[in-house]
């Protein structure tokens, strides 16, 4: 469904589409009462599947915009403090029991 850049006949394809899966012949073959709304009940389904799809679309293409907008705000802004790492470095206890390397010696 790519291949189709105009919102009206992604419409008409998938009212095709519909028409298919529902066993309703194309060819017009056959005839469907139409009820007093004035839509066929394949036309009424495809009225609501196609805002909802792109609906459902246009949301998760937002959310993924959002998304990389965030991760680019977080790598390009910021504060560096490094008082705050010297000051966690400084409550780090030494550890006394440590012992020396050996001394090295001339041969």
């Amino acid at each position: 469904m790519g291949g189709y850049s105009h919102p009206l006949l992604l419409a008409v394809a998938l009212q095709s589409l519909l028409q298919l899966a529902l066993g309703q012949a194309t060819n017009g073959s056959t005839t469907t009462p139409t009820p007093a709304s004035g839509l066929t009940e394949s036309e009424r389904l495809a009225a609501i599947i196609v805002p909802s799809l792109v609906g459902g679309l246009l949301l998760i293409g937002l959310m993924i915009f959002g998304a990389l907008k965030v991760r680019e705000r977080r790598q390009t802004e910021g504060t560096y403090r490094p008082s705050n790492e010297e000051q966690v470095g400084a409550r780090v206890a030494t550890n006394a029991n440590l012992q020396l390397p050996p001394e090295e010696r001339l041969i």
